[in-house]
Parts: structure tokens; C-alpha cells; sequence
């Protein structure tokens, strides 16, 4: 009895070594051909629109801290009717008419940066289908 189950235990694992050898070069194929097909491919990026939507933001940002500092100026001129609150209210439109600001500078940086990417790889693409 136990002779026959060590045969059949060598049987499987037999069985299963082949298996796995013939199935190793059937990956490795695959993996060589998504390695070259990988480096054909360029990743496609929209820099244009990225760097209208960053635009379209910055304005929408300077739009509403010119509004905060509305409420700041009409916190400023009526004063005398909040006390204590209109001091919080104008630390607090200040602070957010920075934040605004600061933000839509950052994100006409970003705009910036995009419109350049844009423009190198438009050069590149000119280039390197260029005949030479």
C-alpha cells in the first residue's frame, strides 16, 4: 500500500513540475511582448485642456475673493454696527481673500506649466516625425 501511494505521489509531482516548466515559457513570451508593446506606446496627455481648466479656475478664484473683498470693504465701512463680531468677520475675509488669492496664483502656475509641457511636447512630436 505504501508503495503505491509514493508512486502516485511522484506521479502528481512529476505531473506538477512539467506543468509548471512548460507553463514558464508561455509567460516569459507574454512578458517580452507587453515589454515591447509598452515601449511603443507614449502616454497621451491633454496639456491643453489641463491648462485651459486650471485658467477657467484661477478666474473663478479671483472671482470670488473680489467678492470677499466686498464683504471686507462693507465690514470695514460699517464697523460701528458689529462690535466685537465685525472684527472676527474682517480677520476672517482677509483670511480668505488670501487663500483665494493665493490659490488662483497657484493655479495659473499650474496653467503655466501646462501650456509649456504642451508646447515641448508639440516640438518633440514635430521632431521626431520629422524625416531624416
Amino acid at each position: 500500500m505504501q508503495k503505491e501511494i509514493r508512486k502516485f505521489v511522484a506521479a502528481i509531482s512529476t505531473l506538477g513540475l512539467l506543468a509548471s516548466c512548460s507553463e514558464t515559457g508561455v509567460i516569459e513570451a507574454k512578458k517580452e511582448d507587453t515589454s515591447v508593446s509598452a515601449q511603443n506606446i507614449r502616454p497621451f496627455v491633454d496639456h491643453d485642456g489641463l491648462a485651459r481648466r486650471y485658467e477657467n479656475r484661477a478666474r473663478t478664484l479671483l472671482e470670488i475673493a473680489a467678492e470677499h473683498e466686498k464683504r471686507l470693504q462693507y465690514y470695514e465701512d460699517k464697523s460701528y454696527l458689529y462690535g466685537r463680531q465685525e472684527q472676527d468677520s474682517h480677520a476672517h475675509a482677509i483670511a480668505l481673500v488670501q487663500k483665494y488669492k493665493l490659490a488662483a496664483e497657484k493655479a495659473t502656475e499650474s496653467a503655466f506649466h501646462h501650456r509649456m509641457v504642451s508646447q515641448l511636447a508639440k516640438r518633440d512630436y514635430i521632431a521626431s516625425s520629422a524625416p531624416h
